[in-house]
């Protein structure tokens, strides 16, 4: 890491008192001169020095406390670390993940997604009119571009067809969940107007069963069909 400009008390007090909203720990150099995360309201501004990435910003942690990393391995130097965090400070902003963790059924999925498909086709469209400059081979960026955008016209296409046709997509989350209330609605009635037990088991296990078999949905597509929905 190169070297970073003397910091003086006041710079230090600058950047802690001007730090993005949820940083938890900042990386600093101690007395002792070793590197070490610590809360903002922990830092000595008389002795810790921040450590700074190339980009001239701090090197912060943006988790909860005593959260504990999905990895137990540490990076075994500063540089490392440094492209680390500047990971997972860029998939905490990253649209399409933040869109799904959201909600994965969301219009806004599909738009992040477009998006995201349409940025990697522009980078590699870039890359061609590159190589291509440099005498360099164009043939391998052009197949990755048209695969791209070929999932964009076959995703953009299908979501087009759900929203005209008024698609009814038996295996999604909503209608699993639609689907599971009607069966429990069902079963409540069935207890409300005094079935055994044993037969309302019986019936549920033959009705399962049939739901599990592929061909009940193909014949609930053509029931679909039948009535203008698909």
């Amino acid at each position: 890491m190169s070297a970073q400009p003397r910091q003086t008390k006041e710079d230090r007090l600058y950047i802690l008192a001007n730090l993005p909203d949820g940083v938890r720990r900042i990386l600093v150099i101690g007395a002792d001169g070793k590197q070490v995360y610590k809360r903002p309201d922990e830092v000595d501004p008389e002795s810790d020095e921040i450590t700074l990435n190339a980009s001239g910003s701090p090197i912060v942690m943006r988790g909860k406390p005593g959260r504990k990393s999905k990895s137990s391995l540490k990076a075994v130097t500063p540089q490392i670390a440094e492209v680390e965090q500047a990971r997972i400070e860029h998939m905490s902003t990253d649209a399409l993940r933040r869109a799904a963790r959201k909600d994965a059924d969301s219009d806004d999925v599909f738009s992040a997604l477009i998006a995201a498909m349409a940025e990697e086709a522009a980078s590699i469209d870039f890359d061609k009119a590159e190589a291509a400059r440099h005498g360099g081979d164009t043939a391998t960026l052009s197949s990755k571009r048209a695969r791209i955008l070929k999932g964009m016209a076959d995703t953009w296409l299908k979501r087009k067809q759900q929203i005209e046709g008024g698609v009814i997509d038996l295996d999604s989350p909503a209608f699993q969940a639609l689907f599971g209330l009607i069966l429990e609605t069902f079963k409540g009635a069935m207890l409300d107007s005094g079935a055994r037990p044993e037969l309302i088991e019986t019936t549920f296990a033959k009705l399962v069963a049939s739901l599990s078999d592929d061909g009940w949905k193909q014949d609930a597509k053509v029931r679909m069909k039948a009535k203008g929905v698909l």
